[in-house]
């Protein structure tokens, strides 16, 4: 299958790295690139700002907040109601709540709603019913924070945590922390990365999942302070730490372009079958540079793997048919 009769579908995809990944994805001649947007006139907006920059008009556009269980549903409907298959699959869309948590309306903190909610309805609908073509490739938005190397980056020690506050009932543990109950404490930046462990660990469970011949990976686009992502941080994040980050030299490797994250997407839809359930970032310690294979232990913990899966599968009131 030539590019030309293939489709993409990139959620968050009217800013930022995604807007830059459809123009990528686009000029890499796919046949049709869906710009799936919090709202019709965001993704109007971005339809429009794209095809004055690649010189076509090869998008279409669909309103989709991954927050929102219902919302996400709605969307994979309406995809699920037309007579294509999606061949890419760019779950980009993602959010942090800044200094206080906010929720979705099912009580679900955004960092977590936003990054893996709606894009498991999403995804778990498409397959359910068989939208995804034969060799689909899933691509959902990791981070370098999530191995917990970064500093102001911490992720838990989860099998503690559970066995000090949860009589080591892991489930129990991830519905509190997805629902900022005590004794889990809602920060910013940890709060974040938490977030994309829980990524790295759906990755790693629905690879087990799919049929033959699909692959899924999550895949960090690395550290990019030229977005919107910081726009509900607070003060000092937003006018002192991120003008400084874009001001670093590449070569320091603390900051990429948004044409050097997109392409990380683009280069991932070529990942061959044996690399299925892998989570993909910089190099240890590092936060932009060549994609590797992550193989820190809490990534490989098939425990919370599965049992972030079964949570999440509750919350969603979705799984795989």
């Amino acid at each position: 299958m030539t590019n030309a009769t293939k489709t993409v579908l990139i959620t968050g995809a009217n800013s930022g790295i995604g807007l830059e990944a459809a123009a990528q994805f686009a000029e890499a001649n796919y046949g049709t690139v869906i710009l799936a947007c919090r709202s019709l006139a965001k993704a109007e907006s971005a339809q429009t700002a794209l095809v004055d920059h690649v010189g076509k008009d090869v998008f279409d556009i669909i309103a989709i907040d991954v927050a929102e269980r219902e919302s996400a549903q709605i969307a994979a409907e309406t995809l699920s109601a037309q007579d294509r298959q999606i061949d890419v699959l760019v779950l980009n869309a993602g959010m942090s709540s800044g200094d206080d948590p906010a929720y979705n309306s099912d009580g679900i903190e955004m960092t977590f709603a936003s990054s893996l909610l709606g894009h498991h309805v999403l995804t778990m609908s498409l397959l359910n019913n068989k939208k995804l073509s034969a060799d689909a490739h899933i691509i959902i938005a990791g981070s370098e924070g999530a191995r917990g190397d970064m500093p102001m980056m911490t992720v838990p020690d989860f099998n503690d945590f559970a066995d000090t506050h949860f009589d080591g009932d892991l489930e129990a543990m991830h519905h509190a922390i997805w629902k900022i109950q005590p004794p889990y404490q809602y920060q910013t930046m940890n709060t974040y990365v938490t977030g994309k462990v829980y990524v790295a660990w759906w990755a790693a469970a629905l690879a087990s999942k799919l049929p033959a011949g699909m692959t899924v990976n999550a895949v960090s686009p690395g550290s990019v302070p030229n977005t919107n992502f910081l726009r509900h941080q607070g003060w000092l994040m937003r006018n002192l730490m991120a003008p400084m980050m874009k001001l670093i030299p590449k070569s320091m490797g603390m900051a990429a372009s948004v044409e050097d994250a997109a392409r990380r997407y683009l280069d991932a839809s070529s990942f061959t079958a044996d690399l299925s359930g892998q989570f993909f970032a910089s190099a240890p310690g590092k936060m932009v540079g060549t994609l590797e294979r992550q193989s820190m232990p809490h990534f490989l913990d098939e425990k919370n793997q599965q049992a972030s899966w079964n949570m999440l599968t509750q919350l969603s009131q979705i799984s795989l048919n």
